[in-house]
């Protein structure tokens, strides 16, 4: 697999970099499924570690893959946000170093109307984070009821338009 870096964003509450993943044989297949992912730098949403990994999927069948899961009736893209383990050394070039810490920050299941509506939905929620109005932190997504209105309001931008 071949891993470049994409697009930088900064903001307020930290940096990200989109992670572009060329996947070649012999690289695992459900790496097909991954719509975008970015590495997230943003001190200060916990005390002990500062990097997060924000990824989506799409949830459809993909050849010598288990099925995805569908918990959400209706989902075709799966949103994960989690914390990474800082004694790993994140590096936003090697996701081998991407120890997911657990529970996970989000995962969330929507229904989406195509993986480019997925891709600006991501970009929509790495800007945010960045701005500091969504918050990568479980406590603070809870606290701020962005797990609820994420789908909704964010959705809503999206046929709308992003500017």
């Amino acid at each position: 697999m071949k891993i470049t870096l994409g697009t930088f964003e900064s903001g307020a509450a930290g940096t990200a970099r989109e992670v572009l993943v060329d996947i070649q044989p012999p690289d695992p297949p459900d790496w097909q499924a991954t719509i975008g992912s970015w590495f997230i730098v943003a001190p200060g949403q916990s005390p002990a570690w500062s990097c997060f990994a924000l990824s989506a999927i799409h949830l459809r069948a993909i050849e010598g893959v288990k099925p995805a899961l569908i918990k959400q009736p209706g989902a075709t893209h799966e949103f994960i946000l989690a914390a990474l383990d800082p004694s790993r050394k994140p590096d936003p070039l090697d996701p081998d170093s991407w120890q997911f810490l657990t529970p996970l920050n989000l995962c969330e299941q929507l229904s989406l109307p195509s993986d480019a509506a997925a891709a600006k939905l991501l970009r929509i929620c790495v800007l945010a984070v960045m701005k500091g109005t969504l918050w990568a932190e479980p406590m603070l997504i809870r606290a701020e009821g962005a797990v609820a209105i994420l789908p909704a309001q964010l959705g809503r931008r999206i046929s709308g338009g992003m500017k």
